[in-house]
């Protein structure tokens, strides 16, 4: 019996280090949006049997990542203007909605601190990669204290599609300080106890980098 829990175990972290690196590779566009993956081409890849690939193909199409096209292979999202409008839209109200909970939350001052511990690590912090995180964890505190599981697990499936479609705005230096700057406006309001201006702003916000990304996603503006 050990061995074969150790054996699932190693076949499930196999698994999650192909998803981990197929997610990556998507979300900075090392495999393009569009681009047909065989069970073939992965499996020479990874030099692994075709198990721990189904399983991470699987997981990435839950987060609409990819999608399966015939039964050898799969391939990667793409973005349609309309696509764009519809992600940013409704993560801009998603989000909106988590200010507003988290905003309920017994433990609001505790957000507060977090929230702003947050910001003044981007003022600190120069890397690129680390920055991007900082930005999207600004994000994710307002759903760790939102207290609505049904809310985190929408917010959950879409972030990884405005994922793809951000990181390659925030790559660049004047769009990432806009994008700061009105976390701190946002973040202002809260801490204020405005948190239907807070929620406004964070609304306001998507919508501001739905136009970031439609720059980034020029081909797909015309549709």
């Amino acid at each position: 019996k050990g061995t074969i829990l150790s054996m699932r175990l190693n076949k499930q972290t196999l698994s999650e280090q192909i998803y981990e690196i197929l997610r990556q590779d998507i979300l900075t566009q090392n495999i393009k949006c569009g681009t047909k993956l065989t069970l073939k081409v992965l499996q020479e890849r990874f030099e692994v049997s075709s198990t721990p690939i189904r399983e991470a193909l699987t997981r990435l199409s839950e987060e609409g990542l990819m999608f399966y096209y015939s039964n050898i292979g799969v391939r990667v999202l793409e973005f349609t203007s309309q696509d764009l409008r519809e992600i940013f839209q409704f993560m801009g109200d998603l989000d909106a909605l988590a200010v507003r909970y988290a905003a309920e939350h017994a433990k609001r001052d505790t957000l507060t601190d977090k929230l702003r511990e947050n910001l003044e690590a981007c003022k600190r912090e120069s890397d690129t990669k680390k920055l991007l995180q900082l930005s999207d964890e600004f994000h994710l505190l307002f759903y760790e204290y939102c207290d609505n599981s049904r809310l985190k697990n929408s917010a959950e499936r879409m972030r990884s599609q405005l994922s793809v479609a951000s990181y390659q705005y925030e790559q660049q230096t004047d769009n990432r300080s806009h994008i700061h700057e009105e976390h701190r406006a946002i973040f202002a309001s809260f801490a204020r106890g405005e948190a239907e201006e807070a929620a406004a702003k964070m609304k306001a916000h998507l919508m501001h980098s739905l136009v970031y990304a439609q720059a980034v996603w020029p081909e797909q503006k015309e549709v």
